[in-house]
């Protein structure tokens, strides 16, 4: 064998080591990847529907028109509804009506109190809390997330004193 023979077969080699290789890593490379896209789509969601949450709790204890439980659910839900629209898993209502979405889940609870601490009549205190829960779509449906969702929630409370 001459010495250029040589040479070329000892540079093949290296090439086909690092092709397996490479073959090898790629996987875990893009689940790496994909993960990473995944949990940060996900915490984006989770911040956008805590802040819906929290705008939904303020609009429904501002407003003085609401007077029961079921008029701050419907406040709070067109508000959460209207803010999180465009995530992954959002399903409006029926006949596409955004305001009366089915996913995220809306729950609220409202209570007047005349005779918590600087409240009166004239001035009561409302304290609306709003609870939500969504399933999220992912990009990849990994195997221990069932059907590739990954639900978030979370709850956020309002207060304020009616008729300052």
């Amino acid at each position: 064998m001459t010495e250029t023979q040589k040479t070329s077969h000892t540079r093949r080699a290296p090439r086909g080591q690092a092709l397996a290789e490479f073959a090898l890593i790629l996987p875990i490379l893009l689940g790496l990847v994909g993960a990473g896209i995944d949990f940060a789509r996900a915490f984006e969601g989770s911040m956008t529907l805590q802040t819906a949450a929290r705008n939904a709790a303020e609009a429904a204890a501002f407003d003085a028109t609401v007077t029961t439980p079921a008029q701050a659910t419907a406040r709070a839900r067109a508000v959460v509804c209207a803010e999180t629209q465009r995530l992954p898993g959002f399903e409006p209502g029926p006949g596409g009506n955004v305001a009366t979405c089915t996913n995220p889940s809306v729950t609220a609870t409202w209570v007047r109190s005349t005779t918590a601490p600087g409240a009166n009549e004239k001035y009561p205190l409302v304290t609306v809390t709003v609870t939500t829960s969504m399933n999220f779509q992912l990009t990849v449906p990994w195997p221990l997330l069932p059907d590739g969702v990954w639900n978030i929630g979370t709850t956020e409370s309002f207060s304020i004193m009616q008729g300052r």
